[in-house]
């Protein structure tokens, strides 16, 4: 009996140390929410370069960059609770809203910012 309980906890463990190895496989350009974890998800095959921008890091275009993986560009980070809007900065130069999101709104400016609510 304490042999499955161990078991069962060092799976449990595994998963944590993987973020997200336990998850289910996100769709094209998701975002997906975990407590205070977030992983961004992009897919853009000619890019070069894809970063994150948003009110959780004062709109920085070159903080928080994705990882490449063939098409599929990818990111986790830690936020606390809160309502964030983002978009992508493709190839330090074009504005992209989150195209997996399920809410957006305008930004005042003319562009469209992608909306996140971590809980």
């Amino acid at each position: 009996m304490w042999i499955k309980s161990l078991a069962i906890m060092i799976i449990a463990l595994l998963c944590l140390l993987v973020p997200w190895g336990c998850a289910p496989s996100l769709r094209q350009n998701e975002v997906e929410s975990r407590g205070s974890l977030v992983r961004f998800v992009h897919v853009n095959p000619k890019a070069q370069s894809v970063c994150v921008s948003g009110s959780f890091n004062h709109w920085s275009d070159e903080s928080h960059c994705l990882r490449r993986d063939g098409s599929t560009w990818s990111l986790v980070l830690s936020l606390p609770e809160g309502r964030y809007t983002y978009g992508f900065v493709i190839d330090g130069n074009t504005w992209e809203a989150d195209p997996g999101a399920t809410l957006s709104e305008g930004d005042g400016f003319g562009k469209t910012n992608s909306v996140l609510t971590v809980e």
